[in-house]
């Protein structure tokens, strides 16, 4: 990862670490955004489907007439980015995710409509909990698409912020269980951390890809993630990466 985002990250991770409430860790978060150019930003758990979202929104930082209107109009279970995060469990952002997907026409109207509010385009982020996508971040503003890494530096911040604030409402006595990791598991978690691809990690390591993909998903039982962005933000937590 770039040394620019690194810090970004260091910042957040810090800040993060020393947030006493919700509000100080949306503000970790929001000076994150900024630094990416991206003004905008919301944190929401799923509601079911007959359920309405206005009880689940953890922090927003949207338009004010944009969030009034989303929610007046129950756009959670139209919207086609959010749609898409669930089903594929994967980052989206909003202009390739759609792009080329048929839509309908509610599905238009409320991507037209948000560009109308000065979200032209953005990422959307899965949550997890130990049953699966429990909720969604989304950044979003007028900046160019952006780049791999600066995905890879917001799925971490979104997956420790989620993690801090499940440990707030987690049972304070809980007892993490033993983790062992070996020198080679090690030097894979560092080079996740700086944004390597499995390809790139075979060549440094001389491994092969299947290789890298079986001990990456060693770490990722090891650390209970289930993706790799989850992976190296409870890597930074549990203090296995620095």
């Amino acid at each position: 990862m770039e040394q620019f985002l690194m810090n970004i990250l260091f910042e957040f991770l810090a800040a993060g670490e020393k947030a006493r409430d919700k509000a100080e860790l949306a503000g970790a978060v929001e000076r994150v955004t900024c630094h990416l150019g991206m003004n905008h930003f919301a944190m929401a758990f799923l509601p079911l489907a007959h359920e309405r979202l206005d009880s689940y929104f953890v922090w927003e930082r949207w338009p004010r007439g944009w969030f009034e209107r989303y929610l007046a109009l129950n756009y959670i279970h139209a919207d086609p980015v959010a749609h898409y995060v669930r089903q594929t469990g994967q980052p989206a952002l909003w202009s390739k995710a759609l792009d080329n997907r048929v839509l309908s026409s509610k599905a238009r109207k409320i991507m037209s409509e948000a560009g109308e509010f000065g979200l032209v385009d953005g990422l959307t982020i899965p949550l997890y909990s130990r049953v699966g996508v429990n909720g969604l971040f989304s950044v979003a503003g007028t900046r160019e698409p952006m780049e791999p890494l600066e995905v890879q530096l917001l799925s971490i911040v979104a997956s420790t912020a989620h993690a801090r604030l499940l440990g707030w409402t987690a049972p304070s006595h809980r007892i993490l269980p033993e983790i062992f990791i070996t020198k080679r598991e090690s030097e894979f978690l560092s080079l996740c951390a700086a944004g390597k691809t499995d390809r790139e990690i075979g060549e440094f390591t001389g491994r092969s890809q299947r290789t890298v993909q079986a001990h990456i998903r060693n770490l990722q039982k090891k650390l209970s993630a289930v993706n790799r962005a989850q992976l190296i933000a409870e890597a930074f937590r549990q203090g296995w990466q620095r």
